[in-house]
């Protein structure tokens, strides 16, 4: 969807959906806080709002615009939960004393919501807009199986760490508007932990025609007399609309030359290994090792033990192995005579520069240890 065709949008704030850390302390998705049902709950209160910021509600009025017709009972307590916890946080204002507890289902009751991070000049940052025919798609949509709230959710989260360009910005300047979080961050956001019912969700966005993926394939990092390292790289995400081939293509192309650069080669194939089979070749490896200790095996299933022995032990190094570590040293033996953060100077990476820099001065500072004999 784009903006320009359906202007209608709510300014959600990122940390409804992510995990974000301020100043070095972790702050918690407001999912993780107050549940999954937390973005529909807050569009529905932004959508009544006034120009001066004040909804007026009832909590039957929010299921009907949610379109909540099951359990009702249940709907609203968690809709009233939800008001007291927004309340415990400071995140919400109501006019009067209000036992939210004993409030009548038809009651209404007038507030302001108070989400909004703003800079000096009282303009909303770090937020994105959510688009209503992209809610109204996924909220009045049947999904089979899967939950509406998560699917909301999920396509949020990946919304939200989409850096969109100005509007005046020339082409020449302009950058690939994408997203590459990893499975795991995702899954730490918004509570869905299973790669494989995370991978569904995200197929059913791609057929609501609200995203596209894609995936630069398998890396390898290869050091003299050391096993080689694989990883998979992220999948990049875009949004549905004119030219979002453009966007994955180029976001790819310009990840795979920084990382070439940093030492790493690409193969076309994407061998993505789930939690689930990963679970179910140890399972395996535990059935086949019972036998062989019951002197039961044959020899196929000998081979068999010896093949996935093997790729354990492979997953088991690749999670275990320091990459960035590994990169370091490569990149000291050949510019000998240069600091890393020199190195990185001279790569064009200033990130990176800034850190080596910071641990090379943190390193000249270690006091010396006096050794008793």
């Amino acid at each position: 969807m784009d903006s320009n065709v359906d202007p209608e949008y709510k300014m959600i704030p990122n940390i409804v959906v992510q995990n974000i850390t301020l100043d070095g302390v972790l702050n918690n998705s407001y999912i993780q806080m107050f549940g999954k049902r937390t973005v529909a709950y807050l569009y529905a209160l932004l959508e009544l709002q006034n120009r001066r910021g004040y909804a007026y509600f009832s909590i039957n009025m929010i299921l009907w615009l949610l379109k909540i017709k099951n359990s009702p009972s249940h709907e609203r307590k968690y809709f009233r939960d939800f008001l007291i916890a927004l309340k415990d946080n400071s995140l919400i204002e109501f006019c009067g004393e209000i036992d939210i507890e004993s409030l009548n289902a038809d009651d209404f009751v007038s507030a302001r919501l108070d989400i909004y991070e703003r800079n000096g000049n009282g303009n909303v940052q770090r937020y994105f807009g959510l688009l209503d025919s992209e809610f109204n798609t996924i909220i009045n949509t049947d999904h089979g199986k899967l939950d509406k709230y998560n699917l909301l959710n999920l396509f949020c989260n990946i919304k939200s760490r989409i850096k969109r360009n100005a509007n005046d910005i020339s082409p020449a300047e302009r950058k690939p508007e994408v997203a590459y979080p990893s499975y795991e961050t995702i899954g730490e956001d918004i509570f869905i932990q299973s790669q494989a019912t995370l991978k569904q969700y995200i197929n059913r966005l791609v057929e609501l025609d609200l995203i596209r993926y894609m995936c630069a394939g398998d890396m390898i990092f290869k050091l003299d007399g050391q096993q080689p390292i694989r990883r998979k790289a992220n999948f990049t995400y875009t949004l549905f609309r004119d030219g979002w081939e453009a966007e994955l293509d180029n976001s790819i192309t310009a990840f795979k030359s920084q990382k070439r650069k940093a030492g790493w080669s690409f193969t076309s194939k994407v061998n993505e290994v789930t939690a689930n089979e990963k679970r179910s070749v140890s399972l395996r490896i535990y059935i086949l090792q019972k036998k062989k200790e019951d002197s039961k095996i044959t020899q196929t299933e000998k081979k068999e033990l010896s093949k996935l022995l093997r790729q354990k032990q492979k997953w088991q190094y690749d999670n275990d192995v320091n990459v960035r570590k590994l990169e370091e040293e490569r990149l000291k033996r050949e510019n000998p005579g240069k600091s890393l953060s020199q190195i990185y100077v001279d790569m064009s990476y200033e990130a990176k520069a800034d850190r080596a820099c910071e641990e090379e001065d943190n390193d000249d500072q270690m006091p010396f240890h006096v050794l008793s004999g």
